[in-house]
């Protein structure tokens, strides 16, 4: 009864092409993509998620301190922080009064307290945002780094069409493109299960589908010997996130100025690598030679054809965040700065100092890759 399953499950008329079978896949003359490969990836995203939580006490710390992104501490009172929490930021000029009297505080101590709590709720939330992006910006640039080094020499960025030339049969995988795939899933697998926990965007859901769609490319196009389109894909969207986390982070600290200069760069490199490169190239050359080089499919309603659709619903992802950056944009050149960022979550935007001083406008939640 299980081997009927997975017979079902593993249908080769539904993953391969007509020329093909799982028997290609187990030829020992070269090395070729195994579904065990895959087996680790759960464990290798818990590893991600201890390593984040290392990196993010050890290293995004320090980096917030330096940059002065810091809790600003405020004296303890029970009373006030219960009603901070449980009643209202804001208390009005009677409720003030009771709690000057239950305290023993001056009305004008009291004030001051509260205007001190808000500032700190406002810091906290800054420093968790700086801390997830710090660590979102480290691993994207890794990836972005190894995924040049592995991916530029061989041509196939240049020339898509050498990622179907010879395929299954004649392609071999190199064991850095193993490496670069698995870590790659495993690391979009701990995103995933940390969005949860992470500071929430007003964009919660498109995120959660671009994950998901993320780490079913990525399987998929591994499973069926995919794996050389599929290191392009996940490589060209490595290219513009970890601008846009580095942009977060120098906002989170008012470095207007650097700020503004990596969101320019990030918007020109989404531009070309997913509004241009990602469609023109990429997508054509997949639909124009995928059953050219790569063998004839039986019908729409198999796995290659399946994963090029979720390419294009990944290109509609990129549409809409591209849509929200040019409204950003268009901001930017009549403000002459990077304004708030129309996905990001509004709830620290009525926390305001009593001296008048506007807070700081963020840029939260990132592209995406496949970003």
């Amino acid at each position: 009864m299980f081997e009927e399953i997975l017979d079902i499950i593993w249908d080769e008329h539904f993953w391969l092409p007509i020329e093909f079978s799982w028997d290609d896949f187990k030829k020992t003359d070269i090395v070729r993509p195994q579904l065990s490969d895959l087996y680790i990836i759960p464990l290798i995203s818990i590893f991600f998620l201890i390593i984040r939580f290392a990196f993010e006490r050890f290293i995004a710390v320090p980096i917030c301190k330096v940059l002065r992104i810091i809790k600003v501490k405020s004296e303890a009172s029970k009373l006030c922080e219960e009603l901070f929490l449980k009643t209202t930021q804001h208390p009005s000029d009677i409720l003030m009064s009771e709690i000057s009297v239950q305290t023993g505080w001056s009305i004008q101590k009291c004030s001051r307290w509260f205007n001190k709590r808000r500032k700190q709720s406002t810091k906290a939330s800054l420093v968790k945002k700086s801390k997830e992006s710090c660590w979102r910006c480290f691993v994207y640039i890794c990836f972005f780094a190894y995924g040049s080094y592995i991916l530029i020499p061989t041509g196939w960025i240049w020339d898509i069409k050498l990622c179907f030339v010879g395929f299954i049969k004649h392609q071999e995988l190199p064991l850095e493109f193993k490496w670069y795939y698995i870590l790659e899933t495993s690391f979009y697998t701990s995103l995933l299960c940390s969005q949860f926990t992470d500071t929430k965007r007003k964009d919660f859901v498109q995120l959660f589908v671009h994950h998901i769609l993320t780490i079913t490319l990525l399987s998929g196009s591994y499973i069926i010997g995919h794996f050389r389109i599929g290191s392009i894909i996940v490589w060209l969207h490595d290219a513009a996130d970890y601008w846009l986390e580095a942009a977060k982070v120098a906002n989170y600290a008012k470095h207007q100025r650097v700020c503004d200069t990596l969101f320019v760069v990030f918007a020109l490199t989404f531009l070309l690598t997913r509004w241009i490169y990602f469609p023109v190239w990429v997508l054509y050359t997949w639909m124009r030679y995928n059953t050219e080089l790569a063998g004839h499919l039986r019908s729409f309603f198999t796995a290659p054809y399946i994963l090029l659709g979720a390419c294009f619903v990944l290109f509609g992802l990129h549409l809409f965040w591209g849509y929200l950056i040019g409204k950003m944009v268009y901001k930017f050149r009549a403000a002459g700065k990077v304004e708030k960022d129309d996905r990001s979550d509004d709830e620290q935007s009525n926390l305001e100092s009593d001296d008048g001083d506007k807070n700081l406008v963020m840029i939260n939640n990132s592209t995406n890759k496949t970003d």
